[in-house]
C-alpha cells in the first residue's frame, strides 16, 4: 500500500480505507465561522495590511522594489536545523539540502515577551519588574502561598503572630493576592463548556474545561525560551551516502505535506498527548483526563524535558456516566470524548486548511499551517481514535455497535481528525516511547521476570545495589509498584539483565537483553538505514501481543515521523481540587504565575539555569569531559596519618610515591616536596560532565561521582566506579574501571617557597582498580563485561590494588551491579555489596551513564 495526497480534499491517505464525511467543505467553515467568530478573507500584507488575492502575490509585494518592508530589516540569519549544527556524524561525508519553497518570513511581529509587555501596567514594570510586588522575594512567596495552600490556610498564614514584628507583605488577604494573581497577564485563558447528549442523560453534568489549541501553539512558536532550539524548515540530510532520520522536519511526511502547501509556508506540525491519569479529587464523583499538546518544530531533546514546559495542557476531558445500559457507555464516551477534541482543536484544523500568521521567538513573521502529525497515547486509547463507520443510522445504538463491532470498529461516526488536512490515524498513531517501550516492558517482560526469578529474589537484588546520586535506589524492591514514572522505569531497565543473571535460564535472559537492546536503540536521537535494519521475520504462533507486534512498526514510524515521540505526564498535571467553575480560575492562575515568572525572568536578563561545567569547571586534555570540585574541601588539611584513619586506606602513601616517581620521570619536573610530612585537601564528591554520545553539540547534565569515607550508615564507604585513563611506565594508555576511594590536592603552607610541578598542583585521585575475567563473548545471553577486584600483597599483606591518577584521567561513571549468583546471600546491602562481592557485572548500555 502506497502513500498519496488526494486531490480535492487534500486529506492524507495511506492504504485503502477512505472516510465518507456527510459536510462538504463550505459548509463546515461556514459552521465554524458561526460558532468562533472567524472571518474568512483574501491574504492580508503582515506589514501594511493590504489585501492581496494569493499568498504568492504577498511574496511578490515583499519582494518588490516597493515593497514595505526594507531589505536591510530582514533577518540576516535563521535557526539552523539540528542536524546541520553538529549531529552525531557531522562531516565531511555530512550533505543535505532544506526544502526551498518552506520558512519564508513576511515581517517582524511580536513574540510571547512583546506580548507580555503590552500588559495595562508594563509602564510600572519598566521600574519594578515583579509589579504589583515589591521585589522578587515576595513574588515567591506569593507563587508559593497560591501553588500550595488554599485560601483558608493563606488567610491564617497572613495572620499570623509571626508578622507582629516582622514586615508584613504587600497583599493584605487572599482576596487581594489572587485579585493581583488575576490581573496578570494571560493569553490561553481557560473556560468551561457545557456539553449535552440529546436524547442521552449523564449522571452529572457534561463539563468540559478546555482552552483554544491555537492560542496554545501560538504561545509555544513564539516563546523566546525556545530560540535555540526550533526548526522552521524541512530538510534531508545524508551521512556517508544514507538517510539520517533525526526530528520530524527531516524526514519525507514533512517532505511531502510542504510540497502541497503555498509558496512560502511554514508548517507547524501538531502532537497531542493524552493518558488515562485522574486528575481530580473530592469532586462528588467527577472525573477528567488532561490532553497535551506540543509542536514538532522544537528539538526533541527540549519536548522531552518536563521542566522547560514544551508540552502543554489544553483540556480535561471529561469522563461522563450515561443513564444507559453499560453496553453503551463505551460507545457514547468515546463519542463524547472525540466532540471534546473537535471543540478544542478546531481553529488549529482552520489553520490546517487556510494557514494564519504567526511570530516566531525572534518576532519574525511566517505564514504557518498546523497539519496533524502525531497523537501520543496508549493501545485502547489508539483504537478508540481511530474506529469510524457510517454504514448504518448511526444513533440506532444497538445496530450500530454490532455492525461496528463486526468490522473491529468503536462505533465513533465523527473522530476528530475528519476534516483535519493531512491527518489520518495510520500515520499519527504511531509508536512511541513512554506507552510502547516503557510500559510494555512494565506490562509483559517485567512480569515474566517475576514469575522465573521470584518476587522476593527481585526485590533483594534490587534492593541490595549500590546507591547513587541521580539514580532511583528501591529500597523496598520493585514487585510492590503499580505506578511508575518514565524515569524509574529506565530506573529498573538499566540494571535488570545484570541482575537476574544466574537467576534466570541464559535462553531467558537472552530474550529480556534483546528486548532491552531495542528499546535503548530505539530512542537514539538519529537513526539511519544502519539503525533501521529488520530483524528475522517469523514469530511463534502462540505469541500474540499487541504492544510486541507494535515494535515492528518503529521503521516506517522512524521514517515517516523522525525520532519516537517521547513525553513526560510526571509534572505536567495539575490536580483540580474542587469542582469546574473555581477548577477554571485556579487553572488560569496557574497560566498566569507561569507567564508571570518567566517574563520576569527575562527582564532580568535570565538564561536557562543549567550547570555548564565546561564554562568554569575542569577540563580533561582532550576538553570533551568536565569536572567540577567545590571551591571548600569537606577536609582542609589532613596529614597522611589522617587519610590512614579517616578513609582505612593503608596503601595510599605508596600508591602516591609510585604516581610522584612516575609523573618525575615522564615529565622531568621533579619535586622537593615530601608527602609524607604534608597536608591535604579532600573532598567527597565531584561532578563529571560529558557531551551527548549522539549529539556533540549537547552537553549532558552533571553525574555525582562519591567517595565518601566509611560510616555509620556505610562501614566500608560509599564509593563510586569510573572508567580511567592510566599512563604506564611505557607511556601507554589503557582504560581501566576503577573504584574513586578518595579525591584529594596536596597543600603547601602560605609561607612556603616552594612550587608543586603541575601534576600535583591538580586534584588527584586515590582509585582501586577491578581487572576483567570475562568479556561480552564468553556469556553471550548477557553481553557484558565481568570484573573483580584486583588485590596485592606486600608488606601489609594482601588487599586490594590502588593507584593515584589526575582527576582528568576519569572518562565516565560506570554503573556496576554484582553478581548475585542463584540467591542473593542475606549478609550483603547496598551500603557494602560492591565491597563483600568479588565478582560485579558491567552492562555495555549503561556503562557510559
Amino acid at each position: 500500500m502506497g502513500d498519496c495526497l488526494m486531490e480535492g480534499d487534500n486529506c492524507w491517505i495511506e492504504g485503502e480505507m477512505k472516510m465518507e464525511v456527510r459536510e462538504t467543505c463550505n459548509e463546515w467553515l461556514n459552521k465554524i465561522t458561526n460558532v468562533y467568530g472567524l472571518v474568512f478573507a483574501k491574504p492580508l500584507c503582515p506589514n501594511c495590511g493590504v489585501d492581496f488575492p494569493s499568498i504568492e502575490a504577498v511574496v511578490l509585494h515583499l519582494n518588490s522594489q516597493s515593497t514595505c518592508w526594507p531589505h536591510e530589516a530582514r533577518p540576516q540569519h535563521l535557526p539552523i536545523p539540528p542536524a546541520f549544527q553538529g549531529s552525531q556524524s557531522l562531516t565531511s561525508d555530512t550533505a543535505g539540502h532544506c526544502h526551498p519553497r518552506s520558512g519564508y518570513v513576511f515581517g517582524v511581529g511580536k513574540n510571547l515577551f512583546d506580548r507580555l509587555q503590552e500588559d495595562q501596567y508594563n509602564y510600572r514594570r519598566e521600574i519594578n519588574a515583579y509589579y504589583p510586588f515589591h521585589d522578587e522575594g515576595e513574588w515567591e512567596l506569593a507563587r508559593f502561598l497560591v501553588d500550595n495552600l488554599n485560601q483558608t490556610q493563606i488567610d491564617k498564614f497572613l495572620k499570623l503572630k509571626w508578622f507582629n514584628t516582622r514586615s508584613k507583605p504587600s497583599f493584605a488577604s487572599k482576596d487581594q493576592l489572587l485579585d493581583w494573581v488575576d490581573a496578570l497577564p494571560c493569553f490561553a485563558e481557560w473556560k468551561v463548556s457545557h456539553l449535552e447528549f440529546t436524547g442521552y442523560k449523564t449522571i452529572h453534568p457534561i463539563q468540559l474545561i478546555w482552552r483554544d489549541g491555537l492560542e496554545v501553539v501560538k504561545q509555544l512558536f513564539g516563546d523566546p525560551v525556545f530560540a535555540n532550539h526550533i526548526t522552521f524548515q524541512p530538510h534531508r540530510v545524508n551521512v556517508r551516502n544514507q538517510r539520517e532520520y533525526g526530528d520530524y522536519m527531516s524526514v519525507d511526511l514533512a517532505w511531502k505535506i510542504q510540497d502541497h502547501l503555498p509558496l512560502g509556508a511554514t508548517q507547524i506540525p501538531i502532537i497531542l498527548g493524552s493518558d488515562k491519569t485522574p486528575v481530580t479529587r473530592t469532586t462528588g464523583g467527577l472525573e477528567m483526563h488532561p490532553i497535551f499538546i506540543t509542536i514538532g518544530n522544537l528539538d526533541s531533546e527540549v519536548r522531552s524535558k518536563a521542566t522547560l514546559r514544551a508540552w502543554r495542557c489544553i483540556a480535561y476531558m471529561p469522563i461522563a456516566k450515561f443513564r444507559m445500559h453499560p453496553d453503551y457507555q463505551t460507545i457514547l464516551q468515546a463519542r463524547l470524548w472525540h466532540k471534546c477534541v473537535d471543540l478544542v482543536c478546531a481553529n488549529l484544523k482552520l489553520a490546517a486548511k487556510t494557514g494564519c500568521f504567526m511570530s516566531d521567538p525572534s518576532r519574525f513573521i511566517h505564514y504557518v499551517f498546523t497539519p496533524l502529525v502525531a497523537h501520543v497515547c496508549d493501545l485502547p486509547k489508539a483504537s478508540m481514535i481511530a474506529a469510524i463507520s457510517r454504514t448504518i443510522d448511526v444513533w440506532d445504538l444497538d445496530k450500530f455497535q454490532k455492525a461496528a463491532k463486526a468490522v473491529h470498529l468503536s462505533g465513533v461516526h465523527m473522530p476528530y481528525w475528519h476534516d483535519w488536512k493531512f491527518a489520518y490515524p495510520s500515520v499519527f498513531l504511531a509508536g512511541e516511547i513512554l506507552h510502547t517501550c516503557l510500559k510494555f516492558f512494565a506490562d509483559h517482560p517485567l512480569n515474566w521476570i517475576k514469575e522465573v526469578v521470584g518476587k522476593p529474589e527481585l526485590n533483594a537484588r534490587f534492593i541490595t545495589q549500590h546507591k547513587r546520586v541521580g539514580t532511583r535506589h528501591f529500597t523496598k524492591g520493585i514487585t510492590h509498584i503499580n505506578q511508575m514514572t518514565g524515569r524509574e522505569h529506565r530506573d529498573i531497565q538499566r540494571t535488570i539483565v545484570a541482575s537476574i543473571a544466574g537467576a534466570a535460564p541464559p535462553r531467558f535472559i537472552r530474550a529480556i537483553r534483546a528486548l532491552i537492546e531495542f528499546i535503548y536503540l530505539a530512542q537514539n536521537p538519529f537513526h539511519s538505514a544502519e539503525t533501521l535494519l529488520r530483524g528475522k521475520k517469523g514469530a511463534k504462533e502462540d505469541f500474540f501481543i499487541p504492544k510486541l507486534e507494535l515494535l515492528q512498526s518503529f521503521r516506517g514510524t522512524v521514517e515517516r515521523l523522525g525520532t519516537l515521540m517521547q513525553i513526560s505526564l510526571d509534572e505536567q498535571i495539575g490536580e483540580v481540587n474542587d469542582f469546574v467553575e473555581q477548577a477554571v480560575r485556579i487553572l488560569n492562575c496557574q497560566e498566569s504565575m507561569e507567564l508571570f515568572n518567566l517574563y520576569a525572568l527575562l527582564r532580568s536578563s535570565w538564561h536557562v539555569t543549567f550547570c555548564n561545567h565546561f564554562l568554569k569547571g575542569i577540563l580533561s586534555e582532550d576538553a570533551l569531559t568536565a569536572f567540577h570540585l567545590t571551591l571548600t574541601p569537606d577536609f582542609k588539611s589532613l596529614l597522611l596519618a589522617d587519610i590512614h584513619t579517616i578513609y582505612s586506606l593503608i596503601d595510599f602513601d605508596k600508591a602516591l610515591s609510585q604516581y610522584i616517581r612516575r609523573c618525575s620521570l615522564s615529565t622531568d619536573k621533579h619535586t622537593y616536596w615530601d608527602y609524607s610530612h604534608g597536608r591535604f585537601s579532600t573532598w567527597k564528591k565531584f561532578r563529571l560532565q560529558l557531551h551527548s554520545a549522539f549529539q556533540a553539540r549537547l552537553i549532558m547534565p552533571s553525574r555525582v561521582i562519591q567517595a565518601f569515607p566509611p560510616g555509620d550508615g556505610f562501614p566500608l564507604g560509599n564509593c563510586d566506579n569510573v572508567l580511567v585513563d592510566i599512563t604506564g611506565d611505557n607511556g601507554q594508555i589503557t582504560n581501566r574501571i576503577a573504584q574513586v576511594r578518595l579525591i584529594f590536592q596536596p597543600n603547601l603552607p602560605r609561607t612556603s617557597d616552594l612550587v608543586l610541578p603541575s601534576y600535583l598542583s591538580c586534584p588527584l585521585l586515590y582509585i582501586q582498580y577491578y581487572h576483567f575475567v570475562a568479556s561480552p563473548n564468553d556469556r553471550p545471553e548477557l553481553a557484558m563485561w565481568t570484573v573483580e577486584r584486583s588485590y596485592v600483597e606486600d608488606q601489609h599483606g594482601k588487599h586490594r590494588c590502588g593507584g593515584v591518577a589526575p582527576l582528568t584521567s576519569v572518562t565516565h561513571a560506570i554503573e556496576l551491579i554484582p553478581e548475585y549468583g542463584e540467591k542473593v546471600d542475606e549478609k550483603i546491602s547496598s551500603a557494602i555489596c560492591l565491597e563483600i562481592c568479588i565478582v560485579s557485572v558491567v552492562h555495555n548500555g549503561i556503562m557510559v551513564c
